[in-house]
């Protein structure tokens, strides 16, 4: 969250959280008081999309980050051009997920189903798009589905869940037109046997197949527990779909060696690059992503900066 550094470097906040998730930062809110902190250091301001934009053209206001859709960023980024006040954005993406014939199957299966269905996929930085060596494609699918299979769909607040519900209506929406385009393509999808509980937004956790950079399933973000498998054949064919991308945000790759994991890490137009792992965040290390996923960093002693005038 984009207050703990504005808080560490002495500034007062104004937070407004997404219209369809306000509890969470209430709570936080709560959490504020409970720790003694003055009043007006945090305010939190519940509200549509009007009540953001009154927010960022405020004149009082100094600084503004936001986690979000590219499209509200590129009209955030608007807004504030031409006035005094700091900027950083933390937008969409569709990282790549790049697994090489050597790397290890099984651990590569539970950082591919971390990497997107985590969160139900509803995660900036997810795994939307998973490139696999030619020579290991089937093994792995297999593999993937059989773990696909044994994942628990129903409470989010349960902790044996593995995939909970769609944030909203709008969004369960959004994830069906998209996946139902993908079909429509040509894509072949796949799902595991599943039962979703009859109330609620819940999609089930998906793949594609045969699946072309020309696919909208692979180049839009979908933000839903949805992966598009797409293959390769030499490292430089995998960096180069990797990048085929108006986004920037992350990547993973998986392989046993370790001059691969740099040579190709070097090569990637990426905020952050995972090597054998994915989604593993340390605070000290800066976070952000490129072209469309935004600029600027969190994290670190770059994410501090920008809430600095030194």
């Amino acid at each position: 969250m984009e207050d703990r550094p504005a808080l560490a470097t002495g500034n007062t906040v104004v937070l407004k959280p997404a219209e369809t998730t306000p509890l969470s930062a209430l709570f936080f809110a709560d959490i504020c008081r409970q720790a003694g902190l003055p009043k007006g250091v945090v305010n939190i301001l519940p509200g549509y999309g009007d009540t953001g934009a009154a927010l960022v053209a405020h004149p009082d206001v100094n600084k503004v980050a936001f986690t979000g859709s590219t499209a509200v960023g590129k009209e955030i980024a608007r807004t504030v051009a031409g006035t005094r006040k700091k900027l950083t954005l933390e937008l969409g993406g569709k990282g790549a997920n790049i697994v090489f014939d050597d790397a290890p199957i099984d651990q590569a299966v539970e950082g591919i189903v971390n990497g997107i269905f985590f969160n139900q996929g509803q995660v900036c930085c997810a795994g939307s798009r998973l490139l696999v060596q030619e020579s290991i494609q089937e093994e792995l699918l297999d593999s993937l589905k059989r773990r696909l299979s044994t994942l628990r769909l129903g409470d989010p607040l349960d902790k044996n869940t593995d995939i909970g519900a769609i944030n909203s209506e709008e969004q369960l929406t959004r994830i069906t037109s998209l996946v139902e385009q993908g079909e429509a393509e040509g894509a072949e999808r796949w799902s595991p046997a599943c039962e979703l509980p009859e109330s609620g937004y819940w999609f089930a956790p998906t793949l594609f197949t045969n699946v072309t950079q020309a696919h909208r399933i692979a180049r839009d973000e979908i933000f839903g527990p949805v992966l598009s498998v797409l293959t390769f054949r030499t490292p430089d064919e995998a960096v180069a779909k990797a990048n085929n991308t108006q986004y920037g945000l992350s990547a993973g790759i998986w392989t046993e060696k370790g001059s691969r994991i740099l040579a190709v890490a070097n090569k990637l137009r990426a905020g952050v690059v995972w090597s054998n792992t994915f989604n593993k965040f340390d605070p000290t290390s800066p976070f952000g992503g490129y072209k469309e996923s935004g600029f600027g960093r969190e994290g670190g002693r770059h994410g501090l900066e920008a809430y600095l005038n030194v």
